[in-house]
């Protein structure tokens, strides 16, 4: 399995590929005056940069924790 993940930009509804690998930081956010919930990836490779994604923070953290139980597995 390859560390690479695909999620959805709130920007533009654009599939985004993200290496977990380069994930520093996940924050679970919401909108203002909204319920709808959002991530915030802050990611580092070489330059730090940082995105909001429409998956929520456990669907975002879901997908890292299956790739590391495949790791584990090899």
């Amino acid at each position: 399995m390859n560390p690479f993940i695909t999620l959805t930009s709130t920007r533009d509804n654009k599939r985004v590929t993200v290496n977990i690998l380069h994930i520093v930081h996940m924050e679970d956010q919401t909108y203002q005056n909204s319920d709808t919930r959002v991530t915030y990836i802050s990611l580092t490779s070489p330059a730090t940069i940082s995105i909001h994604v429409k998956e929520n923070f456990d669907q975002v953290a879901t997908l890292i924790s299956n790739y590391y139980t495949c790791q584990e597995k090899l």
